[in-house]
């Protein structure tokens, strides 16, 4: 990591908004390096278990592969000279053995087969990270729809108040779509975490007779699994992982839009929590800015804009290209970071929400009534018919909107309503509470499927 800061992920002043520090810790450069040298010795280990170099040399390949034992000053100053990723490094670990056993280190690899498995075992503990951060939103979810299951809030559409609904189904709905993200990191594992061994030109010549062999042990060694055939030219396993991490900020995104829609001035339904020694504004000292949400949002916008990129990293040509991989190179940390962060801030946001039933509650009257009209229309339907009920109720609705006149008014003063319904079911149909239909039920289930995955 830069101390400078010279990359935004990285920089000492908005660290808070963006990343954290355990999804950098796993990104990082030493990381990097430790995963390559650890492809390495797992490398030698499985050699000598097939007796192509001596046991002794894989011990001490082994002992030597630890990046703190490394002149990294002299790895970075290596690669500007040879142009190279991880010739200095090969180098640098030959030089950290002992006896002749540096002579053994990388026999039959490729810089592709250590950098693309290094990664993968980078993209393992990540995706770890990312799992565990989406397991407990939905948890946090879960809790927040069973408490709020009755609650009663404005349902909108085309961001106009459409019925009324439960702040609880709400977050019954969230916490579905993350559950099917759960379920998709878990399916597309299998297909990512397996070792890249495919030798200089897919073919596996350099490894020797045993290849296959070689190639189970390296795996075993460091708990992947194995591919059917060499992947140097297809990267759709980073691509369909970052396509997950993609649709992962989109719900991130929108879960952080509808809490900043929910908590403007003149809606007030729901808030971000504010820390106590958070500040708002400069120079508005009023102002309880959601500044959580808008990082999210800023994260998550940022991410998607990579799976594009990560999809065009597929068109890889003939059996090798690096410039599939050198743009690998930089999505795979930076959108795992990204994600890490927004996933992060967005855990802080729903573990201290504020929500505000009294508010949704007087929203719900802000139409004087008409947020009921479709309860109304169906109860005149039965006597009326669908087609004219609706078209009597839509004119009572323009009038209304036309003279501000309350809905209840206008439909006690109408002839053809009084005519099928009493006052009092009037009334009973511009209960808000009394037309949420089975949106208690809906939480109820959700949850219960919840339980069961």
């Amino acid at each position: 990591m830069n101390p400078a800061g010279s990359c935004f992920l990285d920089s000492l002043t908005v660290t808070s908004f963006f990343g954290n520090d355990e999804m950098r810790g796993i990104f990082n450069d030493r990381a990097l390096l430790q995963s390559w040298l650890d492809v390495e010795a797992a490398l030698a280990r499985g050699q000598a278990d097939l007796g192509v170099i001596p046991r002794r040399a894989a011990e001490a390949i082994t002992a030597a592969a630890r990046v703190d034992r490394l002149d990294l000053g002299a790895v970075a100053a290596g690669a500007q000279d040879t142009v190279h990723p991880l010739v200095p490094l090969v180098r640098a670990l030959v030089e950290a053995c002992e006896g002749d056993a540096g002579r053994h280190v990388h026999l039959g690899a490729t810089t592709q087969d250590v950098m693309d498995t290094g990664f993968v075992l980078r993209v393992r503990e990540g995706l770890a990270v990312v799992r565990r951060q989406v397991e407990e939103l939905i948890r946090r979810l879960r809790r927040l729809a069973l408490r709020y299951r009755d609650t009663v809030m404005p349902a909108r559409t085309h961001g106009q108040q459409a019925l009324p609904t439960t702040f609880g189904l709400r977050c019954a709905v969230w916490q579905g779509e993350l559950q099917r993200h759960r379920a998709r990191l878990a399916e597309l594992a299998p297909r990512l975490l397996v070792t890249s061994m495919g030798g200089a030109a897919g073919t596996m010549a350099g490894y020797g007779p045993r290849a296959f062999e070689l190639e189970r042990a390296v795996a075993a060694d460091l708990g992947l699994g194995v591919a059917d055939t060499p992947w140097h030219s297809a990267p759709d396993r980073f691509a369909e992982c970052l396509l997950a991490l993609g649709m992962i900020a989109a719900t991130a995104e929108k879960l952080a839009r509808e809490v900043y829609f929910l908590g403007r001035t003149e809606i007030g339904e729901v808030y971000e929590p504010q820390g106590g020694g958070q500040v708002g504004s400069s120079t508005m000292p009023h102002k309880r800015n959601p500044i959580r949400c808008e990082a999210v949002i800023a994260a998550a916008t940022t991410l998607r804009a990579q799976v594009p990129v990560a999809l065009q990293a597929m068109v890889a040509q003939d059996d090798r290209d690096m410039g599939v991989g050198m743009t690998l190179w930089k999505l795979l940390p930076e959108c795992f970071i990204l994600a890490g962060g927004a996933l992060e801030r967005l855990l802080e946001v729903f573990a201290g929400l504020g929500v505000n039933p009294a508010g949704m509650r007087a929203n719900l009257d802000v139409t004087g009534g008409l947020v009921l009209s479709e309860s109304v229309m169906l109860r005149l339907a039965s006597h009326l018919g669908r087609e004219e009920a609706h078209t009597l109720v839509r004119r009572i609705v323009a009038e209304c909107l036309e003279e501000g006149r309350p809905f209840a008014a206008a439909l006690r003063d109408d002839p053809q309503v009084t005519a099928a319904l009493t006052p009092g079911e009037i009334d009973g149909l511009l209960d808000p509470p009394s037309y949420v239909g089975h949106a208690a039920a809906l939480v109820d289930r959700a949850l219960l499927n919840s339980e069961a995955t």
